[in-house]
């Protein structure tokens, strides 16, 4: 490995060690709330950029371009030598690699949970770039100039995140709604939503948000029909919910109040029921479209609380999503007498 790549790996080594130390003082000041700012999840991949830069070794004016190198001794043109990349590629090369290096080691070492990691990762990638290529820039400047730009750029975001902390953090409610086609009539399907036994590995068609860590669901038992009635909703890890009806139309809809009552093992930045993220309530609604055919949708309401809701409801819809998709085909596949937990009638 030359100076060039050695430059790259010490330059992602000391974006690690800056990262987790404001991870570390930002969890010290505010508990668990500490990284869940734009500061950290903005400022910091940037910073990390900036610092990363400054490992690699700029060009040698020396060393002239291929084509202009000299012949050997024997009158020969030289062996062709390989390029270094261009600024942007080579900014591109080291934020990736700062990047990639601080969330694997971030995750092996437990402070962050695989979920976290992949909703962060979009957000540091893009921000990383223009820091490396500042970074980059910073080496042209004067020494004394060049250290207090990066001391600058360093300090930023262990000294705003504070800031933000002690700002409330604003709610902000979506709905996400998922559709099915079921070959089956809607009293058939109903039994399905009712009350829901356990569900096999088999037939569930695990999606992305699973691959990354979101709980597989389990089983749903309903402990008596009507409003008022409860459902306690199982998932893998100990993640389960508390499922109050409040709205009981056998083949038509069935509604329930949503309350986490064990958070199983997520990490406390995605945790359900908690300070920045929770489902409140679920609906499912049977439209039968053609005899013995039952359109059946589901919708789910979600809060999120934090100080780039923007952000963070476009990745937790994503997750709802995919998550009521793998619900309503458990139902479809049982409803057509393809699942293994088909309910009997009642």
């Amino acid at each position: 490995m030359g100076p060039y790549g050695r430059g790259i790996v010490a330059g992602a080594l000391a974006g690690v060690g800056y990262g987790l130390l404001v991870y570390l003082w930002l969890h010290r000041l505010n508990g668990d709330v500490g990284v869940m700012v734009s500061t950290y999840l903005f400022a910091v991949p940037f910073a990390l950029g900036v610092l990363s830069a400054q490992f690699v070794p700029p060009p040698s004016p020396e060393t002239r371009p291929p084509d202009e190198a000299a012949p050997d001794a024997w009158g020969d043109p030289p062996l062709p030598r390989l390029a270094r990349p261009q600024p942007l590629v080579e900014a591109l090369l080291v934020s990736c690699a700062t990047v990639t290096t601080f969330l694997v080691v971030a995750t092996v070492t437990g402070f962050e949970g695989v979920l976290c990691a992949f909703l962060a990762a979009p957000a540091m990638y893009v921000v990383a770039l223009p820091g490396a290529l500042l970074g980059l820039g910073l080496r042209t400047l004067w020494r004394r100039a060049r250290t207090g730009a990066l001391l600058l750029t360093l300090g930023l975001p262990a000294l705003l995140g504070p800031l933000e902390q002690a700002r409330p953090l604003p709610g902000e409610y979506r709905t996400v709604t998922n559709d099915v086609l079921i070959q089956a009539s809607p009293s058939l399907v109903w039994r399905q939503i009712r009350s829901v036994p356990r569900i096999e590995d088999h037939e569930i068609h695990a999606g992305w948000a699973h691959l990354i860590g979101l709980p597989r669901p389990r089983e749903a038992i309903l402990d008596r029909d009507g409003v008022g009635a409860v459902r306690v909703a199982t998932f893998d890890g100990g993640l389960s919910f508390r499922e109050t009806v409040t709205d009981w139309a056998p083949g038509k809809r069935l509604s329930f109040r949503i309350r986490a009552q064990d958070p199983g093992g997520l990490d406390p930045h995605v945790r359900v029921g908690g300070r920045f993220f929770d489902v409140l309530s679920g609906t499912y609604t049977l439209e039968e479209v053609a005899p013995g055919v039952t359109l059946l949708h589901l919708s789910s309401t979600q809060r999120v609380s934090t100080h780039f809701n923007g952000y963070t409801a476009f990745f937790t819809g994503a997750i709802m999503h995919d998550l009521q998709r793998t619900i309503l085909e458990v139902i479809r596949d049982r409803a057509e007498g393809r699942g293994a937990g088909v309910v009997a009638a009642r």
